[in-house]
């Protein structure tokens, strides 16, 4: 058996993942019968892996011209053709997979595994091989979603809390030690691993990466290039900024998975829901290589994004307009050359127009220009001397009370209520004042009651960090008190950003910028009692920054964070940061995640 991992730092998660594949599936040029046609067989686990980073067109181009699962039963055997399996090392995969090259479908198998694979299992392979039919066993390191150029996920994890609401669940657990491992193997480091000290699940995820790193020490000792300064993972709990998914984002991916949702797995949107929608577009996907307008304007606010669009629209009718007139053969050849091209670019066309439609359209019909502006108000300071103020609008919002001027809106989403109490929740939690309980007597709802009970046990001032980690979390002076907290976390206004500044929408800047600022300017490892501690052992010095580092949120990561990872991966040299999550989050997944281990509702 080998390993496939890749021997020059690369930290654009869609070429690492394409080598992966490249390698997977090159044509043997020496092979007289290399043109063969080729089966790849996929499992539940890698066929969502493989779609993120390959189109059909471009598997045919490697000569597969049939992809199947593993898992289907009912495959015809076609044993005059090759067989490349791309599967993940679980146990009940190999089960399977024993019993194919028992019973052989194909005429020769060549096992490529997504993470490292146990030597039991390896051995239980070997004993179903009796022809002989298996010709290649490699560990390629591809067990996560590759979701942006700088963005991952876990795989196959939806909620990673178990009823205990600061508790790992079992599985997820297991998924994502799996994931990050797969990871840290495919950006050939070893890196140092740091967790938040406040914070057992990441605790247990870093000790439990660790473990790994440890255990296959001769594997991770054989990676090159050498670093003078190792590599940082850093392990954050989402529990320490709940600000952030409850927020609405204003740019244009992180509108889309508000609004719409992009699939965790697969960069997918659905809109087979809209009426008069062409079966081309009911279901649009969302890949930045594929799709040059997505890649230019996905961290666009609303404003420029129009503009950019209506450019788009521009060049599309220039194009087609000069081409519009055939009157020679010269002419005609042209436009059939050029066909394909121009038709792509109406039906990407179309689905932007489509998306920013229904985005334009719900945020009119939901009120989001009003409740957005009162969040930001609400979470770019601290000043409680608004309260009054803050809480009769929220008391507006909630009740659906008609304006000053008698004109009755349309009511806001029981979600979006949701959302705007508990922020005021997290800022007023140690307020002087019974207001939060006022409004929920008022309110007489089980759901809030639960709800806003759930989400300050998940995150409210006792559970989140409380030290001067140089985030939302400063140290005010003296003793960090309940106080302290709520400023911390409400004080994180858009910082170096200029653009934002002058947006009243888009003031508030995830806590992971002051995270990363320190970082990259060298002063993580030497502020005063942080409260960041390392496991495992590596090369760092605290005034040196490493050149490479890769976040991973425990409880979800949002599209807003990555948005400032590009930012800073395009605009500082010499470092590159990846970012990752157990999934993706938007505030209605946050909501129904908290929702699910607060018990009956």
């Amino acid at each position: 058996m080998t390993t496939g991992h890749n021997t020059t730092v690369e930290m654009d998660l869609y070429k690492v993942a394409q080598n992966y594949v490249d390698k997977i599936l090159a044509v043997d040029s020496d092979n007289d019968d290399s043109k063969t046609i080729r089966v790849l067989l996929l499992d539940s686990h890698t066929a969502p892996i493989i779609s993120l980073v390959s189109t059909q067109s471009d598997l045919l181009k490697k000569e597969i011209y049939l992809v199947d699962r593993l898992e289907n039963q009912s495959r015809d055997k076609l044993r005059n053709l090759k067989c490349i399996c791309f599967l993940k090392p679980s146990d009940l995969t190999i089960t399977n997979l024993s019993h194919e090259i028992s019973n052989p479908k194909y005429s020769s198998y060549e096992l490529y595994f997504n993470n490292l694979i146990f030597k039991s299992r390896l051995e239980r392979l070997a004993e179903s091989d009796d022809l002989e039919i298996v010709n290649t066993v490699v560990e390629v390191f591809q067990d996560y979603y590759v979701l942006n150029k700088s963005l991952f996920s876990a795989t196959n994890i939806l909620n990673p809390l178990s009823t205990e609401i600061q508790t790992w669940d079992p599985v997820s657990l297991e998924n994502a030690t799996e994931s990050l491992t797969s990871l840290i193997l495919s950006l050939n480091m070893k890196p140092i691993i740091k967790y938040e000290s406040n914070s057992k699940m990441a605790f247990k995820l870093a000790n439990s990466i660790n473990y790994e790193i440890t255990s296959n020490s001769q594997l991770f000792d054989q990676l090159t290039p050498k670093r003078d300064v190792s590599p940082l993972l850093l392990i954050l709990d989402r529990k320490n900024d709940p600000i952030t998914p409850l927020l609405f984002p204003w740019t244009y991916q992180s509108m889309i998975n508000e609004l719409l949702g992009i699939g965790n797995s697969n960069n997918n949107v659905d809109l087979s829901y809209l009426s008069n929608v062409s079966d081309e577009l009911k279901t649009v996907i969302m890949n930045e290589t594929q799709d040059p307008f997505y890649s230019k304007s996905m961290y666009m606010n609303f404003g420029d994004l129009s503009t950019l669009l209506k450019q788009y629209v521009d060049d599309y009718k220039s194009k087609t307009k000069t081409n519009s007139n055939i009157s020679s053969i010269k002419d005609m050849k042209f436009f059939l050359e050029n066909y394909p091209e121009y038709k792509k670019m109406s039906l990407n066309l179309s689905k932007h127009m489509l998306l920013t439609s229904e985005i334009d359209k719900q945020i009119n019909s939901q009120r989001i220009w009003e409740t957005s502006e009162f969040e930001q108000t609400m979470c770019s300071n601290s000043d409680t001397s608004n309260h009054e103020e803050e809480y009769n609008e929220l008391e507006s919002f909630i009740f659906d009370k008609p304006r000053q001027d008698g004109v009755q809106l349309a009511p806001v989403s029981e979600n979006v209520k949701l959302k705007l109490f508990a922020l005021y929740a997290l800022k007023y939690e140690t307020y002087p004042s019974n207001k939060i309980d006022i409004l929920l007597k008022k309110i007489n709802n089980s759901l809030f009651n639960n709800f806003i009970a759930i989400i300050l046990k998940y995150a409210g001032h006792k559970s989140r960090m409380a030290g001067d980690d140089g985030s939302i979390f400063n140290k005010l002076g003296g003793n960090i008190t309940a106080a302290n907290h709520v400023a911390a976390l409400f004080n994180n206004i858009s910082g170096n950003n200029s653009n934002n500044n002058e947006n009243a929408f888009m003031q508030h800047q995830p806590r992971l910028s002051n995270i990363l600022d320190k970082i990259i300017k060298g002063k993580f490892n030497s502020t005063p009692n942080n409260n960041f501690v390392t496991v495992g052992k590596g090369l760092m010095d605290g005034k040196i920054p490493p050149r490479e580092v890769v976040i991973f949120i425990v409880g979800g990561v949002c599209y807003e964070e990555e948005r400032i990872v590009n930012e800073l991966n395009k605009n500082t040299d010499g470092v590159r940061i990846v970012l990752g999550g157990t999934h993706t989050l938007n505030s209605t997944k946050f909501i129904e995640n908290l929702k699910d281990v607060g018990g009956t509702w």
